[in-house]
């Protein structure tokens, strides 16, 4: 039985598009990203607070729609 042909390596290597420099593949120019600004200790309490009451509202509003308001389990 006869051997497969191996395939030429100068075959088998893909030629690859270059790119130019500070362009993207569509040719436009890339944007460079804009810094952010750091949070302030300030913020960063606020918005640690917000998380937590928002969701403690949302389990209550999760609660009552499971259970009316009216009805409890104490007696």
């Amino acid at each position: 039985m006869a051997r497969k042909r191996r395939k030429s390596v100068a075959r088998r290597r893909k030629k690859k598009s270059k790119v130019a420099i500070g362009k993207n593949r569509r040719g436009a120019k890339k944007r460079k990203l804009s810094k952010r600004r750091s949070r302030s200790f300030k913020s960063k309490v606020k918005g640690a607070y917000r998380v937590v009451v928002d969701t403690i509202q949302g389990t209550d509003r999760l609660r009552n729609k499971m259970e009316q308001p009216a009805t409890s389990e104490t007696e």
